[in-house]
């Protein structure tokens, strides 16, 4: 708070790792340090803070034969009274990490006050009902995205790691969801993977 009681808070939210040449990179997960991120629970014990949500970013880890890890997206808000500060440590908001050997690049870091994108690493003083959303970019991919075994891009459909639109436009992929459009759950039975048109799309 801006008077009164003072207290300081660290907050690690971490993006993804590029792949490596034969696996995919680690999503969420501090490179070298290993450091995972801070469970929401921790966060809003130890500070007047609440996370209104906190999520893997579907599609944000760059294509490729191995895929580049995930970032996530997460919006917080005070839940005080007073005005508080926050300074943003989030990387690669202008310039992705950049894929190898023919894979994509990472989704690029964003940093948000009341939907509105704001300079990182600034000590920004905010109003009470100030809302940040904080996404920390996703790694670059490693080779062709046409050479990933596609029951791999089901995996990761099936995950939400990737989007079924990413899965045909990107990876060349054919999947479909038979489930049902509302249901909360969806599992592995509720898509369907069809080769003979995945071959058709990597051929074209």
């Amino acid at each position: 708070p801006e008077s009164g009681k003072q207290s300081n808070f660290t907050l690690f939210q971490l993006g993804g790792t590029g792949a490596r040449p034969t696996k995919d990179g680690l999503s969420t997960t501090g490179f070298p340090s290993g450091v995972g991120g801070v469970p929401s629970e921790i966060v809003e014990t130890q500070a007047p803070m609440l996370q209104r949500y906190r999520a893997l970013a579907t599609d944000s880890g760059g294509a490729g034969e191995f895929r580049g890890g995930l970032g996530q997206s997460s919006e917080f808000l005070h839940l005080g009274k007073e005005k508080w500060s926050l300074s943003g440590m989030v990387d690669r908001t202008q310039f992705p990490a950049q894929g190898l050997f023919g894979g994509q690049d990472g989704a690029i870091g964003k940093f948000e006050l009341n939907g509105e994108s704001v300079p990182p690493k600034t000590i920004m003083w905010m109003d009470a009902d100030a809302k940040i959303t904080m996404s920390p970019p996703g790694g670059g991919g490693y080779g062709d995205p046409h050479k990933r075994d596609p029951q791999a891009v089901l995996d990761d459909v099936v995950n939400g790691y990737v989007s079924i639109g990413a899965a045909q436009d990107v990876y060349g992929v054919a999947i479909e969801y038979i489930g049902a459009e509302n249901a909360l759950v969806r599992m592995p039975a509720h898509y369907t993977l069809d080769l003979a048109k995945t071959a058709a799309l990597r051929s074209a």
